[in-house]
């Protein structure tokens, strides 16, 4: 593979903010028009709905900044252009550890009610049952998908990773039925990934500090993910220990899920766009990539989220953000199975 100068690295990172943060600006001006009306406004508006949409606009440069690292990360390291956090069941772990969570908020509500301390522990303490259930996905998936021998075989892994997404949701709306009735229309649009207004900051910066650790892990393994590329033989021959680096791929993998579901819930394919749409303009660097498609899945989640935002009266309401990726991720990965089966 040939070597990335360092200089063009710096400036596709540069480039990439700066684009990154005018889209972010861009998506903060834009909103629904006058109420009752289809018609879509763009300004900045009085201080109370900007800070309204910049919590949403925040929460999904995060959520989706996650996703596009998560993917890059699994479709390296498995070598399997169909994996994402959504497709492999991560996703779907992380989001039964929040719903544990919040049932247990739910069934303990009146014996913290006089203790602040333990209110805003249960209201913003998600990220630590998102990355436990990310974890514990991951490790399954992991498990059942490693050949005898301790070779992972890609293809074990994707219908793994379905069967643990299923049980998941079965979890999922298991425990919906344990909550008030009055909370289960909330927790259905984040079952399809959904960005709030209410998404307090606390939440937010929890789910960024959760990233920003998982995405410098990762630049760290930009040059051996790289070398992990080639086959298991080549790899080993050039020094690599693939068992570690997978194992390290897949936790950074699992935490930078738990930072996404945290604030948007189970947003599928984002993850799995972005890394193919960079691969096929800047090739296939990993140190390259490890950039540009978390920048890329940030803007593309941000912009799905404007979407759904400006359009709710289109819909006779807002549609979970998670719609819009679905429909738009849903053929990609058709086409990618398709073009792999025409390869085999």
């Amino acid at each position: 593979m040939k070597a990335v100068n360092p200089s063009r690295l710096t400036v596709i990172a540069l480039v990439g903010v700066l684009l990154t943060a005018l889209i972010f600006v861009m998506c903060l001006a834009c909103g629904p028009g006058a109420p009752g009306q289809r018609t879509i406004s763009f300004g900045f508006p009085e201080m109370a709905i900007l800070q309204l949409r910049l919590t949403r606009v925040e929460a999904a440069a995060v959520a989706g900044t996650a996703l596009g690292l998560a993917g890059v990360l699994l479709q390296g390291l498995l070598r399997n252009p169909l994996a994402d956090p959504f497709v492999l069941g991560i996703s779907s772990g992380s989001t039964v550890g929040v719903m544990i969570w919040i049932v247990f908020g739910q069934a303990l509500e009146q014996s913290f009610t006089g203790s602040p301390w333990m209110e805003n522990l249960f209201n913003n303490g998600q990220t630590i049952p998102a990355l436990i259930g990310a974890v514990v996905a991951t490790w399954l998936v992991f498990l059942l998908g490693r050949r005898r021998g301790g070779m992972l075989d890609p293809m074990t892994l994707i219908l793994s990773g379905v069967i643990i997404s299923t049980i998941g949701g079965a979890l999922v709306m298991l425990l919906n039925n344990l909550v008030p009735y009055g909370a289960r229309t909330d927790i259905l649009n984040y079952m399809f990934g959904y960005i709030s207004e209410g998404t307090s900051h606390t939440l937010i910066l929890a789910a960024c500090i959760s990233l920003v650790l998982a995405w410098t892990g990762a630049l760290a393994l930009g040059g051996a993910m790289n070398i992990a590329s080639f086959s298991d033989a080549e790899a080993h021959s050039l020094g690599i220990e693939l068992s570690s680096l997978r194992l390290s791929a897949f936790a950074l993998a699992a935490l930078a899920t738990a930072a996404s579901i945290t604030v948007a819930g189970p947003i599928g394919f984002v993850g799995l766009i972005c890394p193919h749409v960079c691969r096929g303009i800047f090739g296939p660097d990993h140190r390259q990539l490890l950039i540009t498609s978390p920048l890329l899945a940030a803007i593309f989640l941000m912009v799905s989220d404007t979407f759904v935002r400006c359009t709710g009266a289109y819909f006779n309401g807002e549609l979970p953000v998670g719609v819009i990726t679905a429909l738009c991720g849903g053929p990609f990965f058709l086409y990618l199975l398709n073009r792999r089966r025409t390869w085999m």
